[in-house]
């Protein structure tokens, strides 16, 4: 026979017991994730994705503008360059890039 476990410490009224103490998982490993870079689609002038969100720029815009600026925050997020690669259907090409904190790009590979 096994002793008796302890109760559980009293909680305060209103506020059910704590059950998950750890975060979920990403099914991406973080390394893995910033070695492929963002995925970015052009559709037209005014309309792409980025890592599947839908991204558009404002009328008389472009959207390699609000593409590099979406991708130069989360370069200065990382503190370091974010890689890319950039299809664009509007001419059928595929580029990788490295954008920089600064918003300056180079093309890789």
């Amino acid at each position: 026979m096994q002793p008796a476990s302890p109760p559980p410490p009293p909680q305060p009224e209103g506020r059910p017991p704590m059950t998950e103490t750890t975060p979920p998982v990403s099914p991406v490993a973080p390394a893995a994730a910033e070695a492929t870079g963002a995925q970015v689609r052009v559709f037209s002038p005014n309309a792409g994705l980025i890592d599947g969100v839908p991204v558009t720029a404002p009328p008389y815009g472009d959207i390699q503008d609000i593409v590099i600026s979406i991708l130069q925050q989360r370069a200065q997020q990382l503190g370091a360059p974010t890689p890319a690669v950039i299809t664009d259907d509007r001419y059928g090409g595929e580029i990788r890039l490295l954008v920089h904190p600064d918003g300056s790009t180079e093309q890789v590979g």
